[in-house]
């Protein structure tokens, strides 16, 4: 099972990931709303996902080349030490309050 969920705060969308990713077309909903309300920055928390694919990966690194090209910023709050080769071009927070010091 797979669950997103959202909330925007202080110039802040928080994206969190819970459960197995079989669903990539989560990443083109979040970019519409994005792009949509003109949002500059986004936390994707990964830290409740259990199960990433190769595929998974793919997209959530080049969501975050997409990110970048828009002269926007992607974090990835993840805590789980063995994904972090995964997604080494993507700035790593440890919590989401983190990001607050980060804007």
């Amino acid at each position: 099972m797979f669950f997103v969920s959202t909330e925007f705060r202080k110039g802040i969308f928080f994206v969190r990931l819970v459960g197995r990713i079989d669903n990539e077309g989560y990443l083109d909903d979040i970019d519409k709303v994005v792009d949509d309300f003109g949002i500059r920055f986004v936390v994707l928390n990964i830290d409740n996902v259990h199960d990433l694919s190769v595929e998974s990966i793919k997209n959530i690194n080049d969501y975050n080349s997409e990110i970048l090209k828009k002269k926007k910023k992607l974090y990835l709050c993840d805590n789980n030490i063995f994904r972090d080769r995964l997604f080494s071009f993507i700035p790593k927070i440890q919590n989401e309050l983190d990001a607050f010091s980060l804007v």
